[in-house]
């Protein structure tokens, strides 16, 4: 199957004598991609399958599991779920998007210390903002790409520039940018990361 517009005629795309189906959405190794490359079906995937773990929380809090298990808990089997492959999507999000996945944990963190709804519940536990830990992993990922020529990304960045030329000037940027022809492309993992150094 392909990810593809279903709108016009296009010519099908076939691989080893099979036409290969366009389908709107597709899920690649986890990752739900849409035509669109918009990543609303992915949210809803996540955040469905981290809420059906979560549920387990309250089993597990029930029959008095500790605070510090129920933490350790969640980071294991509940918040990978949410961050799973998060370079690829994190910079694309919407504002919704993020809202969404971070109910998800304040919810988990309400589960953990008890009561009502408290904001302040998961900086008590020492959980960072999952907009922020996506952060860090993309500019972790991107440190990786750039550094090592053995990647197997390192070939979607241009050649470094010479070091010679980059010292002498005011802003010192080793990687040139890269053009982008629609402002979604300039969110892409790429993009972002060498408009802003990740």
């Amino acid at each position: 199957m392909a990810i593809g517009s279903l709108r016009g005629q296009q010519t099908p795309l076939v691989i080893s004598g099979q036409v290969v189906t366009q389908v709107p959405v597709f899920k690649l190794l986890g990752v739900t991609i849409s035509n669109l490359l918009r990543w609303s079906d992915h949210i809803e995937s996540i955040t469905s399958k981290a809420i059906n773990r979560r549920w387990f929380m309250k089993k597990l809090k029930r029959a008095g599991v500790s605070q510090k298990d129920l933490v350790y808990y969640y980071k294991a089997v509940v918040r990978p779920v949410l961050e799973y492959a998060s370079p690829v999507w994190h910079t694309s999000l919407t504002a919704d998007h993020t809202k969404t996945l971070e109910a998800v944990q304040r919810r988990a963190c309400e589960i953990i210390i008890g009561g009502g709804t408290n904001t302040l519940n998961c900086v008590l536990l020492r959980l960072e903002n999952l907009s922020d830990r996506r952060d860090w992993q993309s500019r972790k990922l991107f440190k990786q790409i750039t550094n090592r020529s053995g990647h197997c990304l390192h070939h979607l960045l241009s050649a470094q520039r010479d070091e010679t030329v980059t010292s002498r000037l005011r802003r010192s940027v080793k990687l040139p940018q890269l053009l982008a022809r629609t402002n979604a492309c300039k969110h892409y993992f790429i993009f972002f990361g060498l408009s802003n150094h990740l």
